[in-house]
């Protein structure tokens, strides 16, 4: 199986969602990729849409090979077996770190997002990628949310390695995936359009998402109007600032 693109694997996504998420509901893909795969989601669910920035850690001479992930906080995942496999020195590892840092507090001034914690907790949050091979950066991208006291986690995906896929599991409440395979060499392999994404393209699909929930929100209120005395429930606010893989909680 193969998807289209990463827009049609979002919508192959909220399909298996259905049922699943409950209200109220965030949605937040993992930058850059993640988001186009997220907004289908967001669209289906009717819920708001965020981002997490993430960077992954790669050796210098092995820029295939991730070894890690840090987050925009700083906070870190580090596979140590991969460390020792690349030889790596923990000099190495700070310095990939810093520079990831570094990159990462450029990233979020080209994106328009409602914070986390607007939402939370009392909301399911659900995690998107665009697809996981070793699961680190999804794993910092949870860690992140759980600091802001994320406590009912869906992580969605179109496909996985198998490895990721339990190690991920067994960290949130729900994992959603319909292709997880012991064999996984990619995610490209799993997708005929997986081109690069880049910040404007990533940042534009949290606009015309939230414009579609404006859009939307006027529609049902002109369609269905309220009962005189009784207003219409409306989320938290929100300023803009200038066949799948459903595996129960586990424990962290």
């Amino acid at each position: 199986m193969r998807y289209k693109n990463r827009q049609y694997a979002g919508r192959a996504l909220a399909r298996e969602l259905t049922g699943i998420v409950q209200a109220p509901s965030l949605v937040a893909g993992i930058s850059r990729g993640g988001l186009l795969v997220a907004r289908p989601i967001a669209q289906a669910l009717g819920a708001p849409l965020t981002v997490i920035h993430v960077r992954k850690l790669v050796s210098p001479w092995a820029p295939e090979v991730a070894f890690g992930a840090v987050d925009e906080d700083g906070g870190r995942v580090v596979d140590r077996a991969a460390v020792l496999g690349l030889e790596l020195s923990e000099h190495d590892i700070e310095r990939t770190i810093a520079r990831a840092r570094w990159e990462l507090t450029e990233r979020p001034r080209a994106y328009i997002a409602p914070p986390l914690t607007t939402y939370l907790p009392g909301s399911w949050l659900v995690l998107v990628d665009d697809g996981m091979t070793t699961g680190l950066t999804m794993m910092a991208a949870i860690n992140h949310a759980r600091r802001r006291a994320a406590d009912k986690i869906v992580v969605a995906v179109p496909c996985a390695s198998r490895d990721a896929a339990d190690a991920v599991g067994a960290l949130v409440e729900r994992f959603v995936c319909p292709i997880v395979e012991r064999n996984f060499t990619s995610v490209e392999t799993f997708y005929k359009d997986f081109a690069a994404v880049g910040d404007d393209e990533a940042s534009r699909e949290l606009t015309r998402h939230h414009s579609y929930l404006i859009e939307t929100t006027a529609s049902m209120r002109r369609l269905q109007p309220m009962p005189p005395g009784l207003g219409a429930a409306s989320p938290r606010p929100w300023t803009t600032p200038g066949a799948s893989n459903v595996r129960p909680h586990r424990g962290a």
